[in-house]
């Protein structure tokens, strides 16, 4: 329609596509505009607590955190906040089911809100009264294993390397564990009990908090198929049965290392073995 409104400013017919082109861009950078305008109200005021009188402060650089996003989160956030579409209407959308929206929009805002917090400056932080988030750090193992020997070996092996060890008897003891947000990572044998070890990894991936503070180490038994579950239900590291204490040891050095650095808020490929699908 703009096209058409000013088609008798077209100097060079032959130019025709080149200025149909710039009228478009144009008018998308409006559009988004007015969408990320209309988001930054509701997600600002949302996650990063902004008062009453915003307009008295610096811009908090949404449009520029928003570009720092993978293309799947910043497309969710447009979406929801900035088109007004429902759960439903997203997943359709996206192809994804209402459920798997909020989960996934769960993680866009928590990824957007840090990427702000990263952008504003220690005025702006000390103005809207926000504190600096304490680096996680990796200092209680939950350890779920039947075998006794097994158990202790761990348990000795994780002490000696300076971490505190809890000793759960079953998979639903791990859930219970993991709600009462005990521990900063779960060792999780796939005899545990019930639940079972699948629809326990599962049930953790379903927890926003677990999800992103609880980095869970699968021990299964040397089989493709085993490794295949527990990659789909979310665990970090999969080792097979009866696994070394000195490999175990080191591979929880090696997720406190990478959560300490941010890898869990950056979508990135877990720091699993690359090079081998099982020990």
């Amino acid at each position: 329609m703009q096209a058409l409104r000013g088609i008798a400013q077209l100097r060079d017919p032959e130019r025709f596509r080149a200025w149909l082109s710039r009228i478009a861009v144009n008018a998308c950078r409006m559009h988004l505009r007015r969408v990320w305008s209309a988001a930054a109200s509701a997600i600002e005021s949302e996650h990063v607590g902004l008062p009453a009188d915003t307009k008295s402060y610096p811009p908090l650089g949404l449009e520029e955190a928003l570009v720092r996003l993978d293309p799947m989160h910043r497309r969710m956030l447009t979406l929801f906040y900035g088109e007004g579409l429902s759960h439903a209407e997203v997943g359709e959308a996206l192809s994804l089911s209402p459920a798997a929206v909020k989960s996934r929009l769960h993680r866009a805002r928590e990824r957007l809100r840090k990427e702000m917090l990263k952008m504003m400056s220690p005025e702006q932080k000390a103005r809207l009264d926000i504190r600096e988030e304490a680096p996680w750090a990796l200092r209680t193992v939950l350890l779920v294993e039947p075998e006794e020997s097994v158990r202790e070996s761990l348990r000795e092996g994780l002490t000696a390397a300076g971490y505190e060890v809890v000793l759960l008897g079953t998979g639903e003891a791990a859930l219970q564990a993991a709600a009462e947000h005990r521990g900063q990572m779960l060792i999780l044998d796939k005899h545990c009990g019930e639940p079972n070890w699948v629809e326990a990894l599962t049930l953790l991936q379903a927890d926003a908090w677990a999800r992103d503070n609880l980095p869970v180490a699968a021990l299964v038994d040397r089989d493709e198929r085993d490794v295949f579950l527990a990659w789909q239900a979310g665990a970090v590291i999969c080792l097979t049965r009866p696994p070394s204490t000195k490999e175990v040891v080191k591979y929880v050095k090696g997720i406190e290392k990478a959560w300490a650095e941010g890898w869990r808020g950056k979508g990135e490929t877990p720091p699993r073995d690359r090079k081998r699908k099982r020990r």
